[in-house]
């Protein structure tokens, strides 16, 4: 009876146990020896494994099913994962995608397959037209229909897939495209299933609230980060102090940062009197951001981010890309975004002249 007993939890407890996933990969020769990641969408590294004989192979356990990325050097593959799921992964097609046998991998691998020829196709027509010296403005005219075709391949992608993750992961990636205002894009997530769940979606999501929180003509948000000397320094130690304020947000590794360096010094050694040039590093470490300042002859203030920083400056203020460089008025409200080149040193100057 006791062992009639035991067979029956046994069995049980079996029954419960959730069935691993398993991706198998095909890696070719230019990945032997190279290490194959699983990560989240936001990058948090769930396994990894180590190319061998052109293949690799992870398995694990997952609660619910979440799109991850299995990355390697450049290559990036978007991966839908739960368990009980086996997956096949091929680094040398193209697009590199998962399949699964009739599966949910490979529903978005035939989405995939669509931008990618879309893509390239658009690429190529773009590449010959430039070659055959066609001006800007007759390529955008030639290729208008075809992006539109593009965009209808994401969106029908979507509306498709409403209801299950491959219309929120979707949305995620097309989002600042499709959808490039927060109210834009906050009646789609209330459409899409998952959207909300789904972290490239509530990336986009928080940038754009940042945006909007921070657009021109609000008041400043504060924010605390190092100083040179590696001292607390608050923003609101510089803006809203009665003096207009150029902020820079620039990276040592950045060369588009670099090439606005030159114009920062003009201003700030023209108008030191009325105005405040800074500096906020973002994206990088603080070695190569104290070398970058002595190589570049940097000379006015900087504010220095930290990784994992309690305040996230960039977030803060919805940059995504840098070179971002905007004007606060004396009384810290946000003049203008986007400042670039000699274009910026004449708003800069007719903002102090007025």
């Amino acid at each position: 009876m006791k062992r009639i007993l035991y067979f029956v939890a046994f069995a049980a407890l079996m029954a419960c146990t959730p069935k691993e996933y398993t991706i198998n990969g095909y890696a070719g020769e230019d990945y032997e020896g190279k290490t194959v990641y699983l990560r989240k969408l936001d990058g948090t590294v769930l396994d990894s494994c180590v190319v061998a004989d052109k293949h690799f192979a992870i398995k694990g356990q997952m609660d619910t099913q979440i799109v991850c990325n299995l990355t390697s050097g450049w290559m990036k593959t978007p991966v839908l994962i739960k368990n009980g799921a086996e997956i096949d992964v091929d680094f040398t097609s193209i697009p590199a995608m998962a399949r699964d046998n009739g599966g949910m991998n490979d529903k978005l691998y035939a989405i995939i397959k669509q931008l990618t020829d879309a893509r390239m196709a658009l690429m190529n027509k773009e590449d010959s037209m430039r070659d055959a010296n066609a001006s800007p403005q007759t390529i955008d005219a030639a290729t208008r229909d075809d992006y539109a075709a593009l965009y209808d391949i994401y969106r029908n992608g979507i509306t498709d897939n409403k209801d299950n993750i491959i219309g929120a992961y979707i949305l995620g990636v097309s989002a600042r495209v499709l959808y490039p205002n927060l109210q834009l894009l906050d009646s789609m997530m209330n459409e899409v299933k998952y959207a909300k769940d789904m972290p490239n979606v509530m990336a986009v999501y928080n940038s754009m609230k940042a945006l909007d929180a921070t657009k021109e003509g609000q008041k400043f948000t504060d924010f605390t980060g190092l100083s040179v000397d590696g001292k607390e320094s608050k923003f609101s130690d510089y803006v809203g102090k009665g003096k207009y304020v150029l902020v820079d947000f620039w990276a040592s590794w950045c060369g588009p940062c670099k090439a606005e360096i030159p114009n920062l010094m003009e201003l700030h050694e023209k108008h030191g009197d009325k105005l405040v040039v800074l500096g906020i590093n973002v994206f990088d470490e603080e070695a190569k951001f104290k070398a970058a300042m002595e190589i570049e002859g940097i000379k006015y203030p900087q504010i220095f981010i930290p990784k994992n920083n309690k305040d996230d400056a960039a977030k803060l203020y919805g940059v995504t890309g840098i070179p971002q460089i905007m004007l606060f008025s004396p009384d810290g409200n946000i003049v203008r975004r986007g400042l670039r080149g000699k274009e910026m040193i004449q708003f800069v100057e007719e903002q102090l002249n007025k």
